[in-house]
């Protein structure tokens, strides 16, 4: 009986010295972990707000009918607004486009350029132009391109509103990115130009 109590005494103590060691860990690696600083990782989400681009049928400038359903969907398109009132040969932009519209084309873009009708004396500078340029005959109407993707400059006085220069990506899926209830313009149209060029 006696050695009985003495295995069982000893059976209890080595389970005390057990769980006691055990407890001494788990404080242990609490106040460690109270203790010691840990780095907080921030993950900010990025949303960009992606539909469908608008579409619309036009005029390029030798008269043919251009729908830009029929580019969607084959091509990533970089539709750009300009101001007609110095031509294509006045407008810096246009200048710089139509300069490296061969290296841009080779990367599988397809680049359309939209504005309202240009007076004779500049009709013909559009005529060889190496990709279309499309009028907007409605330009500043509900229905209109350039009130769709939010380049008409309202209100005016004019029967043809004039346009807000812009650049817009439309990826092959068909979507562009929406800023509230228009298409979103490119922030900074040099740099993307630019990087467009690199081909970065």
């Amino acid at each position: 009986m006696s050695e009985f109590n003495h295995t069982h005494g000893g059976s209890m103590k080595l389970r005390e010295k057990f769980f006691g060691s055990v407890l001494l860990l788990v404080v242990t690696a609490t106040a460690w972990r109270i203790l010691t600083p840990r780095d907080v990782v921030q993950v900010t989400a990025m949303f960009v707000d992606e539909r469908p681009a608008p579409t619309f049928q036009l005029l390029d400038q030798n008269g043919r009918q251009a729908n830009l359903q029929s580019y969607l969907h084959r091509h990533r398109i970089v539709l750009v607004f300009f101001d007609s009132s110095h031509g294509l040969n006045g407008d810096p932009l246009m200048r710089r486009i139509r300069e490296f519209a061969p290296a841009i084309k080779r990367t599988g873009i397809r680049l359309i350029a939209i504005s309202t009708p240009m007076t004779p004396e500049f009709k013909s500078q559009a005529e060889n132009f190496p990709f279309p340029v499309l009028h907007d005959t409605r330009s500043g109407y509900p229905d209109s391109s350039s009130v769709m993707w939010g380049t008409a400059i309202l209100p005016s006085t004019k029967s043809v509103a004039d346009i807000r220069p812009a650049i817009f990506v439309i990826e092959q899926t068909g979507l562009v990115e929406w800023d509230g209830n228009k298409p979103k313009p490119i922030a900074d149209s040099e740099l993307f130009l630019t990087q467009l060029i690199s081909g970065s």
